[in-house]
């Protein structure tokens, strides 16, 4: 609808009442220039992020800049964060309103032709939309490596060897590289991370594997072999990743005399990370 004075009924209403309705009503609300120009004026708003309220005051916006020719419809929005407001400039002759930037709240759309030279009401829509439902927008990483059920061989005995992973069932975030066998996140925070690993093994041997964040064992187990059989071994550690320059890493270790291979189908040796919201 066009934008007007908001008056709900002639009755008169106690300055406490209209005071707490405009408080409802009132935010961001767009109009014109009390001398109409180019520009329009937003009333004081606000915006709550988690606990904080952010009063923001009112603001006149920058000029709106007719077409050359033809109309155009432009919006008017407010970021997210600071409330402050900008315009969205759309395309020519076009009636669909400009798509809305990502980290911005729509407050209205104006219809300008190449006859405008000042805004009035008349030609402002309002659309405020100041409660958006859709989660925040914090990014899900989460993976499950694995060798898709080739087995690695060539696996030096009490020597830690990274294993490599070379596939995925599901890499959210893409922060795992199959090609490094790392776990890399972009996003900062904390992570809970696990490994298992499995390989043949001989009598009274041990099959070690370890979590290593920069290229330094961060969390390990192990299984003793008590007779000449397959072992298997998986450990799981939190920690906080830097969202820059800090990964984690899956090794193995086997006692054995003698060089051995991962057994690698997929439900036995794998590597799983998840950002804990």
């Amino acid at each position: 609808m066009s934008v007007q004075t908001f008056n709900p009924t002639d009755l008169s209403q106690s300055v406490a009442n209209w005071v707490a309705a405009q408080r409802i009503v009132g935010p961001f609300a767009p109009h014109a220039q009390i001398s109409p120009d180019l520009t329009m004026a937003l009333d004081p708003g606000y915006l709550l992020h988690g606990s904080t309220l952010l009063e923001v005051k009112a603001q006149v916006t920058e000029p709106l800049v007719p077409p050359a020719s033809g109309f155009r419809i432009d919006r008017v929005v407010i970021d997210r964060n600071s409330g402050n407001a900008t315009i969205v400039t759309g395309a020519a002759n076009s009636l669909a309103p400009p798509s809305l930037p990502a980290g911005v709240l729509p407050v209205a759309r104006v219809l300008l032709t190449e006859t405008t030279t000042a805004i009035a009401n008349d030609i402002i829509v309002d659309e405020r939309a100041l409660a958006d439902l859709t989660p925040t927008g914090e990014p899900r990483i989460a993976c499950r490596a694995h060798r898709n059920g080739v087995n690695q061989s060539g696996i030096v005995n009490n020597v830690w060897t990274k294993v490599a992973l070379t596939h995925t069932d599901f890499n959210v975030g893409n922060a795992f590289d199959t090609v490094t066998s790392r776990f890399q996140p972009s996003k900062a925070g904390h992570y809970l991370i696990a490994g298992q690993a499995m390989m043949a093994t001989n009598t009274g041997n041990t099959l070690h594997v370890g979590l290593y964040l920069n290229g330094v064992l961060n969390a390990s187990a192990k299984c003793y072999a008590p007779s000449s059989f397959n072992a298997a071994a998986g450990t799981t550690a939190l920690v906080y990743l830097n969202g820059a320059s800090d990964y984690v890493e899956f090794c193995v270790n086997n006692t054995s005399s003698s060089t051995g291979a991962i057994i690698c189908d997929a439900p036995l040796t794998y590597f799983v990370a998840s950002l804990q919201s």
